[in-house]
């Protein structure tokens, strides 16, 4: 019987405007109310879930930072976090000097932006997330400087480049011996740690809960879903998920605009 579901959020637990939908909060009451455990695991820092706490106020935990940080929602404290190596950061800080890239820094769950490139953010493909900067990130004038500072205590780093050609020109010269890569949205790269992914995170998690990994379901729609779908009991794709999730995973929901949350929780978790 499973007892733990992870939900992504945009893509996922979010429809298209960026809410969750009465009946996906439903479902999620009924599993709480049946005890089970309904865990949030998003790409994004504390911060960035701030405007859906009052909605899930109920659930205790959250992976965030594509699985760098788990987040003890109840406690208000981290119970894991795994931060970038500051070698590698220096690397990071030589290697886009001078780029046209918008950089988005994650630090002990609070997400910064450099205040120009919020200000052109259309630029890179990233308006849509426009309204949520606003409402919860850091400003900074210089994030070069901010990455400089805080380099001991950076648990990841998201890219967003002008075009595709430019962001998979910088993806191929990277160095991988300390850290992980993905694409994101359009033009995008999000970079942690080796080893800090969504499926690590929800291994801990269920070592931490003393539950047994067959006993849980992970829910999601992208490329930084793909570790913790292949590591759950049960992975689903939503409806709307890429390719490559739909071949991985074992059962595949409606879209993130169809309710595909709650249908996971009704069809599987609460069976």
């Amino acid at each position: 019987m499973y007892q733990l579901i992870a939900f992504d959020m945009d893509g996922t637990l979010l429809t298209s405007q960026q809410t969750i939908s009465t009946v996906s909060l439903k479902a999620i009451d009924q599993a709480i109310q049946a005890k089970k455990q309904v865990v949030l695991a998003t790409g994004r820092p504390l911060s960035e879930i701030k405007p859906y706490r009052q909605d899930l106020a109920s659930l205790q935990y959250a992976i965030l930072e594509s699985g760098a940080v788990i987040y003890d929602l109840q406690e208000e404290r981290m119970i894991h976090q795994v931060s970038l190596p500051p070698i590698f950061l220096q690397q990071l800080l030589q290697s886009t000097e001078g780029l046209d890239v918008m950089v988005v820094v994650m630090s002990e769950s609070q997400g910064y932006i450099q205040e120009s490139h919020f200000l052109s953010i259309e630029n890179y493909y990233m308006d849509q997330y426009q309204k949520l900067y606003q409402a919860t990130a850091a400003f900074v004038a210089n994030i070069h400087s901010l990455l400089a500072d805080k380099k001991e205590k950076i648990e990841k780093v998201n890219l967003y480049f002008k075009t595709v050609k430019a962001r998979d020109h910088y993806l191929e010269a990277m160095d991988y011996l300390q850290v992980a890569a993905i694409k994101a949205e359009k033009t995008g790269i999000e970079i942690t740690a080796r080893g800090a992914n969504k499926g690590q995170a929800l291994t801990f998690l269920v070592n931490y809960l003393q539950l047994e990994i067959e006993q849980t379901i992970a829910v999601g729609d992208g490329d930084n879903d793909r570790q913790m779908i292949a590591e759950a009991g049960l992975g689903i794709a939503m409806g709307n998920a890429n390719r490559t999730i739909k071949a991985l995973a074992k059962a595949e929901v409606a879209s993130n605009d169809k309710d595909g949350c709650a249908q996971a929780i009704y069809q599987f978790l609460l069976k």
